[in-house]
C-alpha cells in the first residue's frame, strides 16, 4: 500500500514536469498539478500509522519534509478556492461586476502559485539547487534555509518500506486496521462541533478527508465496507469544504483592497447567507453519515477478510 502511494506521487510529479515543458509563458497543466497535490495528501495520510510499523524515529523526518512540500502548494489552493467561491456567489449586478474585476486583478497570483509548484518539481527532477531570486522567476514559499526535495523523501520512505518485505502481508493488515480505526475515532471526537465554529468545522473536514483517503487506500483489504466508508466521508468532506471555503472568503473580504465598503458589504452579506444554508445542510448530513459509519463499522473495524 505504502509503496503504491509513493509511486503515485512520483509519477504525478513527473507528469507535472513533462506536461509543463512546453515553452515559456505557457500555463502549466492544471489537472496534473491537482493530481500531484492529491497524491501527496494521500501519502501523508498513511505516514502517521506507518510510524508504528516502520519506526517513529525514521518516519518522522520524512513526514516533516513532505509536510513542508504540502505547505509550499497551499498558496495555489487558496487562490483557486477564493476564485471559485466568489465566482459562484449570487450577487447584484454592480457587486458582481466589481468582484469579477477584483478577481481578474488577482488572477496572476494563481498563475504564479501554479508555476511555483512546477518550478519546484522541475528542479527536484533535475537535481538542481533552488532558484535564488532571479527576476520574474516564481518562488516557492519554503522555510528559510531549507531545500524542498521531494525525491529525497520518497526514496528514504521507499527504502524503509522495502526492508519490511517479509512482513508485507502482516504489515498491510495491521496498518489498515489501525489507520481506519484511528480515522473513525478522530471523526467521532469532533462530531459534536458547533457549525458556527469555523475552525472546528475545518478540523472536522480534515478528519473526514483522512478517513476517506484511508478507506480508499485499504479498500482491497476491507472491501465494500471501506468503499462505502470512503463515499460517506467524501460527501462530508465536500460539504464541510464548501463551508470552509466560505469562511476563508469572508476573512479575505475584511481587507479586500480594490473593493469599496459597499461592495465588500454586499459580498459579505451574500457569503453570510450562503454559510447559513451550508451549515444547516452540514448538520443534517453529518447526522446521516455518522449513522452510516456506525452501521458499517460498529465500534471497531472488523478483522480483514482472510485470503
Amino acid at each position: 500500500m505504502l509503496i503504491s502511494c509513493i509511486e503515485r506521487v512520483r509519477a504525478d510529479a513527473r507528469r507535472v514536469v513533462a506536461t509543463s515543458a512546453r515553452g515559456e509563458g505557457v500555463e502549466p497543466d492544471v489537472e496534473a498539478v491537482h493530481d500531484f497535490r492529491v497524491a501527496l495528501r494521500r501519502l501523508r495520510t498513511l505516514l502517521k500509522p506507518a510510524r508504528r510499523i516502520y519506526g517513529k524515529r525514521r518516519i518522522r523526518p520524512i513526514a516533516d519534509g513532505l509536510r513542508e512540500l504540502a505547505r509550499a502548494t497551499g498558496a495555489l489552493r487558496d487562490e483557486e478556492v477564493l476564485r471559485e467561491t466568489l465566482t459562484d456567489l449570487e450577487l447584484g449586478d454592480e457587486a458582481r461586476s466589481a468582484v469579477d474585476a477584483w478577481l481578474a486583478r488577482r488572477s496572476q497570483r494563481e498563475h504564479e502559485a501554479r508555476a511555483a509548484i512546477v518550478d519546484l518539481l522541475r528542479r527536484d527532477s533535475a537535481g538542481d539547487a533552488p532558484a535564488t531570486g532571479d527576476a520574474g522567476a516564481p518562488q516557492v514559499d519554503a522555510p528559510a534555509g531549507k531545500r524542498l526535495r521531494l525525491e529525497k523523501y520518497l526514496a528514504r520512505l521507499e527504502r524503509r518500506a522495502s526492508r519490511r518485505k517479509k512482513a508485507k502481508r502482516r504489515s498491510a493488515k495491521a496498518l489498515a486496521r489501525r489507520t481506519i480505526g484511528d480515522a473513525l475515532d478522530d471523526v467521532r471526537a469532533l462530531a459534536a462541533t458547533d457549525p458556527s465554529d469555523g475552525a472546528g468545522m475545518h478540523a472536522l473536514r480534515i478528519r473526514f478527508k483522512r478517513l476517506r483517503y484511508s478507506a480508499e487506500t485499504f479498500a482491497p483489504i476491507f472491501g465494500e465496507r471501506a468503499e462505502r466508508t470512503a463515499k460517506s466521508a467524501s460527501r462530508l468532506q465536500r460539504r464541510l469544504g464548501q463551508l470552509h471555503d466560505v469562511d476563508e472568503a469572508l476573512a479575505r473580504m475584511k481587507d479586500a483592497e480594490g473593493l469599496s465598503p459597499d461592495e465588500r458589504a454586499a459580498v459579505t452579506d451574500a457569503l453570510g447567507a450562503k454559510r447559513a444554508r451550508l451549515a444547516g445542510k452540514a448538520t443534517d448530513e453529518l447526522a446521516q453519515e455518522l449513522a452510516t459509519l456506525a452501521a458499517l463499522w460498529s465500534d471497531e473495524p472488523p478483522a480483514p477478510t482472510p485470503g
